[in-house]
């Protein structure tokens, strides 16, 4: 796993973390984001601006609260942006806090500046190389490392400030002290690592530190000022451009033999130069962050550069009641650092042939074709389609080709529609008028779109929908002029300034339903008819059988009768 992870969930395909790469680091598979390793100089740019917040890096705040929690030795080794690193009154709550936490000794990574600077001034007047590019930041030298591999002889051969003070520290201390260096860069996380002799334990950033704060409910602010047991009598400035010059005594007036650079796009272009033959400086400063190191992507302050400059200058200069540093207090260290070349991944390069093929893919066919927007995040349709050859991005990734053909596909839809689809601006003016629309209203066959609505329409329904920013919904409504009936469906889109209707045709519709209620109702009469005359022939028939029945009874009770008086004589005439 590498030092930048992304995750899955969150990462939305919005191609800001390419556009904003400056190695162009960062390759698009299936709709996510990955981290090209071996192109990747952690500048922490990418994590910085996706607005997901969909990138991250690996965190050492377990175990930095594991090293507390079993109350081992611990030392803070401060990155001398610390002064203007945060938004807390003062940098001396943030030392507080860490005192608070159980931190035991805590000092100024400055402290390792002082000496690496000599160094420097050595190296500049000895004049024994060409050209001599700072080793200070991590990001530069893998920048060079990985991007500009023919400058590799023009690195200082010398480690950071950084690891300097963290030998310094184990040195002085012991084995048994872990050392943690906080600071406002990513890339120091992977040079830490990256020391086989790890004089620093772990690398925490200003906005893991803060946010640790804010997860044990501890409130710096609160504290009483503190200081750190040793500060940089003169390195402090060091985070901020020209820092590096002015400590070692180089000149630093506006001549070719020394520069400062700051921001990775600035450096890549001085690099570029040197790379023609353009310029050859004899010294380069060059910091990956703009405004150096109170600029990195790992600071938390809500202040601007300049703002938080002011406040580094304006702390700078305070008394503390700290010890300062000397070179003695550091210690015999060896500053000694070979840099080699990282081996890079072979990324083929595509025949003209092949980028010809995949320009097609998007629908870029001659030159005007490709119109270089960057809304993929490179610099030129031809760029992207070599990262599409080297399996680092997708077709799909151009902007104007998806959109028009989403816009295509829209348009396709509306057309084919058998509903007649009419869009009209708040004005009343018509925005689309679709062949189905033309087809239902549009008789005379005159150009509809640009017309106002009534000259089709009584518009009291769109004028109702777009006052009330309310729908209509399954509208049946009979236009006689045109013989049509229909069904409406009519609303706002306020956002884009519109009113849609949809209007599907029911004339046959409503048509078979009259003809089938007018059928409904023939039959019903018909029926009315048949049961009028049945009810008729039933009363007759009734009357029938009453005279009938009556006559039966009649009939039956007088055959009883002589019955009964037969019975009677026989019995008398046995007696």
């Amino acid at each position: 796993m590498g030092t930048i992870i992304t995750s899955e969930a969150k990462c939305r395909d919005c191609y800001k973390c390419i556009r904003h790469c400056p190695v162009k680091a960062t390759g698009m598979k299936e709709d996510q984001s990955w981290v090209i390793e071996e192109k990747c100089i952690l500048c922490g740019e990418c994590i910085a601006i996706c607005p997901q917040n969909a990138k991250s890096t690996l965190s050492a705040l377990a175990q930095f609260e594991g090293l507390l929690d079993n109350k081992e030795k611990v030392a803070v080794s401060l990155a001398p942006s610390y002064l203007a690193a945060t938004d807390y009154s003062s940098p001396w709550k943030l030392v507080a806090a860490l005192r608070k936490i159980g931190v035991g000794i805590i000092e100024e990574t400055a402290l390792g500046a002082e000496l690496v600077s000599l160094q420097y001034q050595s190296l500049y007047l000895k004049k024994e190389q060409e050209c001599l590019i700072s080793s200070c930041c991590p990001a530069v030298v893998s920048l060079v490392k990985k991007h500009y591999p023919q400058l590799l002889t023009f690195l200082a051969p010398l480690i950071s400030p950084m690891l300097i003070h963290g030998k310094s520290l184990k040195e002085r201390l012991g084995p048994e002290w872990k050392v943690v260096f906080i600071g406002p860069c990513f890339a120091k996380k992977e040079e830490a690592l990256a020391d086989q002799s790890l004089p620093v334990d772990l690398v925490l950033t200003f906005e893991e530190l803060t946010a640790y704060f804010s997860e044990l409910q501890l409130d710096p602010e609160r504290l009483t000022d503190a200081f750190p047991d040793t500060v940089s009598g003169t390195a402090r400035s060091y985070p901020l451009p020209r820092g590096i010059l002015a400590l070692s005594g180089i000149e630093d007036a506006i001549t070719a033999d020394v520069t400062t650079v700051d921001g990775l796009e600035e450096v890549m272009t001085l690099f570029d130069d040197i790379k023609r033959g353009d310029v050859t400086p004899r010294f380069i400063e060059a910091m990956a962050c703009k405004g150096g190191c109170i600029g990195g992507t790992a600071i938390d302050s809500s202040l601007g550069l300049a703002a938080r400059k002011k406040r580094l200058l304006n702390f700078l200069a305070q008394r503390t009641d700290a010890i300062t540093g000397n070179k003695d207090k550091m210690g015999k260290i060896s500053l000694a650092k070979k840099h080699v070349k990282v081996r890079q991944k072979d990324f083929p390069l595509p025949s003209a042939e092949e980028i010809r093929k995949i320009l097609a893919l998007t629908g870029k066919f001659t030159a005007e074709d490709e119109t270089d927007c960057g809304g993929c995040g490179y610099h030129s349709c031809r760029d992207k389609a070599i990262a599409v050859y080297q399996g680092l991005a997708e077709p799909k990734m151009c902007v104007p080709y998806m959109r028009a053909r989403a816009e295509s596909l829209s348009n396709a839809v509306v057309d084919s529609s058998m509903n007649a689809v009419i869009i009209v601006d708040e004005e009343m003016i018509i925005q689309e008028f679709n062949p189905a629309a033309n087809q239902m209203l549009n008789r005379k066959g005159v150009k509809a779109k640009g017309r106002h609505i009534s000259a089709f329409v009584d518009p009291a329904d769109y004028l109702y929908v777009w006052q009330q920013k309310k729908r209509i919904v399954d509208k049946y409504k009979e236009y006689r002029e045109y013989g049509l009936i229909t069904r409406e469906n009519i609303y706002p889109l306020e956002k884009y300034g519109v009113i849609i209707a949809i209007m599907t045709d029911v004339t046959e519709e409503e048509r078979r339903k009259t003809e089938i209620d007018n059928m409904k109702q023939g039959a019903l009469e018909r029926a009315k008819r048949v049961i009028r005359e049945q009810m008729k022939v039933a009363q007759e028939i009734a009357s029938l059988l009453g005279e009938s029945t009556a006559e039966t009874k009649s009939t039956l009770l007088e055959l009883v009768e002589i019955m009964n008086e037969k019975e009677a004589r026989t019995g008398e005439d046995k007696s």
